[in-house]
């Protein structure tokens, strides 16, 4: 395959700055998408766009359509950095969408580039750690450096080859995207039998006896945050694990960044079999995310950004799991965290314990976990399929792009 490279803002018929715009009435403005919107896989979720008043002169000339690119310029954290991307489909010009003043509009020059291609190739370089070098790392949000950012090489084939490239990723990321919404359904089965077995936790319908999450507590041990590499651990390195292995309600023991040999650890925290991970800081909408741990990780430590709890008899692991996921919990969380950004909130340690939540028998409790393992058995195979697409997947892009 032969190569022209070019400097990626070469390849762009234009940028678009983001726009926040002001308050409005509900439904009554124009979709915004932030970067909340973004998924790992460079979709946009849809499910939680805000509006916005934003002048008919900005709408005109900042209206998102189908093949742009939109980049996380602001945000993240010191363990979330910034510059992921995801892609506008055709569902983009069913609705009139703008995107926030934390992200920017790539739009490419169709007579060079092929978007989808260039899209896949910016994915690639933000999966392998390379957006995290073009970013001013300061405490609270982070901003890429996007002059740097538009100065990055990228190889261009033939138009026809880009095509190419593009439906054969195209196609392992459907059905990647697949996998996980048969997952999401399986999650869905769950959630419904937690109503049905215990009610609306936000009224308590069923009556429950009530008391705070400390009454429940066996013991919370925080990480800590040693600086790592965002690259593949080898064998016998350890490293310390980012928030988002715990975000989307699964362990995802790949998210981590590899400590230097050298390092000296100042605590030793690992997760174990049993343990909930809670984290404490995140986004507002993500703050108190927990996942349950079903092996024992002790080349993964734990950030001070994540707790591992441990619980007494008074309930099961797998229920206390589910009631810290249930809606108004979590609103409730959401509403005593604090922060000075955007992009990070804190629960403290003090509010987490006194989150009151309902106590049903822990005889119904275990029935409760018993099925919830039975179909975590049925998620633990499409996890494997997954995490075999994935690498075909990842390959693919090594192939075509490193």
């Amino acid at each position: 395959m032969s190569n022209n490279i070019y400097r990626l803002e070469e390849i762009l018929k234009c940028q678009i700055t983001g726009e926040w715009g002001t308050e409005c009435e509900v439904d009554n403005g124009i979709c915004i998408l932030r970067t909340t919107n973004f998924t790992n896989i460079g979709e946009i979720d849809y499910s939680n766009v805000v509006k916005r008043n934003i002048s008919p002169k900005k709408i005109e000339t900042k209206r998102l359509v189908e093949d742009d690119i939109i980049l996380e310029k602001s945000g993240g954290s010191d363990n979330i950095p910034v510059g992921r991307v995801v892609y506008c489909d055709a569902r983009i010009g069913q609705k009139v969408y703008l995107c926030n003043n934390f992200t920017q509009v790539l739009r490419v020059d169709k007579s060079k580039a092929v978007a989808k291609y260039v899209f896949y190739f910016l994915l690639f370089q933000h999966k392998r750690g390379y957006t995290e070098l073009l970013q001013n790392k300061t405490t609270g949000i982070r901003n890429l450096q996007l002059k740097a950012y538009m100065e990055m090489r990228i190889p261009i084939p033939p138009i026809e080859e880009q095509k190419k490239i593009a439906e054969i990723l195209d196609k392992a990321s459907n059905l990647i995207s697949l996998r996980k919404k048969q997952t999401e359904k399986l999650e869905l089965l769950i959630k419904a039998r937690f109503i049905e077995m215990f009610g609306y936790i936000k009224t308590n319908d069923k009556g429950w006896n009530c008391s705070v999450v400390n009454d429940v507590i066996d013991s919370i041990t925080a990480g800590w945050s040693g600086n790592g590499e965002a690259r593949e651990k080898k064998e016998d390195e350890k490293a310390v694990l980012k928030v988002s292995a715990v975000t989307q309600g699964v362990f995802n023991a790949k998210e981590y960044k590899v400590l230097d040999s050298n390092t000296r650890i100042k605590k030793y925290v690992y997760p174990q079999k049993g343990d909930l991970l809670f984290s404490r800081a995140n986004t507002r909408e993500l703050v108190g995310a927990t996942c349950i741990i079903y092996q024992d990780y002790p080349d993964l430590l734990l950030p001070d950004k994540l707790w591992k709890i441990k619980f007494n008899n008074k309930v099961n692991v797998f229920y206390m799991k589910y009631i810290l996921s249930e809606t108004s919990i979590r609103a409730n969380m959401a509403a005593q965290s604090t922060g000075t950004s955007g992009s990070m909130y804190n629960i403290s340690m003090d509010k987490f314990k006194n989150i009151v939540i309902p106590l049903p028998p822990i005889e119904l409790q275990n029935q409760f976990a018993d099925f919830v393992q039975l179909v975590d058995k049925q998620k633990e195979q499409l996890q494997k399929g997954l995490e075999k697409l994935e690498l075909t997947y990842k390959a693919l892009m090594q192939q075509y792009f490193n």
